[in-house]
């Protein structure tokens, strides 16, 4: 079964100005390393036939960097010219998609996460996608990106884009494991009134409508959307001190000068059983 991996990255980040303003948020560092390639080497969890970037302004910056492939993993690139949103950037990944795709937001960072889980999800059932969530006990988190209901099962049910009154403890994240009926499901989508492009959520929500196998899988692990510098801090603090701990393993005993670092978590302990 082919897999594409995904990653949208082609938002102008205008909430990180000025850092943003040469550059794409995908080439800003953390730890030393652009945030697109850990991106990445959590979409490397599963066996990844081609990397297919979706680029806007700046895209250069991000050909330049990565080139042709990244361990040993052909790119492709795809520019999205007009900002029509987070569906229309994925659906130009269309003609680079054979069997299945892993969709990363390329502005999320998880750490000790789960994601090599999701395909043997898929394949297990089988179905026609997985949805990545957490569990947190902060509803601020679930108003900025969405909301998902879950059948005993873990079948998704509904999920709601930014809802300004979260019901549960499930927060919808950027990673989704999908069967090319999104194309399809995507020309059916109705275009918000407001903003005027086809919301992703929205997308999903017309596949399960119309009897879609999607289910949802808690990824565990630490969560960090990066849109502001606040943000950005975060990541880069809980990332230095993953490498930190990792370094001290590999040296086989603790180091005399440990860090304790105040890293907010999403999923603060809790476990799922989907």
């Amino acid at each position: 079964m082919d897999l594409a991996l995904v990653i949208p990255a082609a938002g102008r980040a205008t909430r990180l100005l000025p850092e943003t303003q040469n550059a794409p948020k995908g080439m800003l560092l953390l730890a030393n390393r652009p945030v697109l390639e850990c991106v990445i080497d959590v979409g490397m969890q599963l066996p990844i036939a081609r990397i297919v970037l979706i680029t806007g302004d700046h895209g250069q910056i991000i050909r330049e960097h990565f080139g042709t492939s990244y361990c040993g993993v052909p790119i492709i690139y795809v520019t999205q010219k007009e900002q029509k949103g987070l569906a229309h950037a994925v659906s130009l990944a269309e003609a680079h998609v054979r069997d299945l795709m892993l969709v990363i937001n390329g502005d999320e960072l998880y750490l000790n996460s789960r994601h090599s889980e999701m395909l043997r999800l898929l394949k297990k059932k089988p179905l026609d996608g997985v949805v990545g969530f957490l569990r947190t006990s902060n509803p601020d988190l679930i108003r900025g990106t969405y909301g998902m209901d879950l059948a005993e099962d873990g079948k998704v049910t509904r999920v709601v884009e930014k809802p300004s009154a979260p019901w549960n403890d499930v927060l919808g994240v950027g990673t989704w494991l999908l069967n090319c009926d999104f194309f399809h499901y995507f020309g059916r989508t109705p275009i918000h009134r407001v903003r005027l492009e086809r919301d992703f959520v929205a997308v999903i929500q017309q596949m399960v409508d119309d009897g879609k196998a999607i289910y949802g899988m808690d990824l565990h692990g630490d969560y960090f959307n990066i849109n502001t510098a606040e943000d950005k801090q975060k990541a880069e603090l809980a990332l230095t001190r993953q490498r930190f701990l990792s370094a001290e393993s590999a040296n086989g005993s603790p180091s005399p000068h440990r860090i304790s670092l105040n890293v907010a978590r999403a999923s603060d302990g809790r476990r799922s059983k989907f």
